[in-house]
């Protein structure tokens, strides 16, 4: 098949497995890079990155090996992974979770620098990456871009394929698009954590003031996924945020749900009971709503 597309001017796309072969090493299984293929213009999506599963480096090392590699990573641009661990939140678990933020943070030529959990969303240490292949200048090279999945076998309707995908897909232009940041290549820890803060306050403040607006009446209006409320309890009263900028929080203090009419959120929530919270667009639409006993 190689000669007849090599004959042809086309190239071969396809899963990693497409590069890879099985050998045997101290006595069990291990792919590595297929030598008989490499520098021969194949293209391969490479997801199987797994935060803690073993093949963290798999994309880099196919890269260094000659391969042309498009960035699919399970860590981050999973689109079908649920945003977080909740029941009523649509989306698999098998690779952990992926919110808007993960793949703004990834760092195409690093992805290393910025991972902070594994697949079971635990924090990870650093020093799991001690002994993996890191991205050479020559398979930087090979880097074609970076790519978002979202498989549709359990996707019943547009309204979930929306919330699935946005805005974790501007998030993924973010990063595809724009020249690495400051925060990507800069070597000291507390200048990176400044630099990076600063950017993603940017973004979600653009995200939620300016792109999501226009889509809720682009194309005749997307159901984007609305962020849910944060709350808490301080000093008896309900403090409430929430992660991108732009939305109107509503509020309710006899248990019944939040409209449009609800009173809104300008400042910390004396009234006790039962306090349920939401978050509304500028067209209206509601956010799952959030509810806290202040007692």
């Amino acid at each position: 098949m190689e000669k007849m597309l090599t004959k042809r001017g086309l190239a071969l796309s396809g899963w990693e497995e497409i590069a890879m072969r099985k050998t045997v090493l101290e006595g069990k299984n291990k792919y590595i890079p297929n030598p008989n293929f490499a520098n021969k213009g194949f293209r391969a999506h490479v997801w199987n990155n797994g935060i803690g599963w073993g093949n963290e480096d798999l994309p880099y090392r196919l890269a260094n090996a000659g391969y042309k590699v498009v960035l699919s990573c399970v860590s981050n641009l999973y689109f079908d992974l649920a945003y977080e661990k909740a029941a009523d939140e649509p989306g698999y678990n098998w690779a952990g979770f992926n919110d808007t933020e993960k793949p703004f943070y990834f760092i195409p030529f690093d992805y290393y620098k910025n991972t902070r959990e594994d697949t079971n969303g635990n924090p990870i240490e650093k020093s799991l990456f001690n002994d993996k292949e890191r991205l050479t200048d020559y398979g930087k090279s090979n880097i074609l871009g970076i790519q978002g999945q979202l498989f549709g076998e359990n996707i019943r309707n547009t309204e979930i394929l929306e919330y699935l995908l946005f805005p974790k897909l501007l998030a993924l232009a973010e990063r595809a698009w724009a020249e690495d940041p400051d925060w990507a290549t800069e070597k000291d820890q507390e200048k990176s954590r400044i630099s990076y803060n600063k950017d993603w306050s940017m973004f979600v403040n653009v995200l939620g003031k300016k792109e999501l607006p226009r889509l809720d009446y682009y194309s005749g209006g997307f159901k984007y996924r609305i962020p849910p409320v944060g709350a808490i309890i301080d000093s008896g009263k309900v403090k409430a945020n929430i992660q991108q900028p732009g939305f109107v929080i509503r509020y309710t203090a006899d248990g019944t749900e939040p409209n449009i009419n609800s009173e809104i959120y300008t400042k910390p929530i004396v009234e006790k009971g039962k306090i349920t919270l939401a978050a509304f667009s500028n067209n209206g639409r509601k956010g799952k709503s959030t509810i806290i006993e202040n007692n």
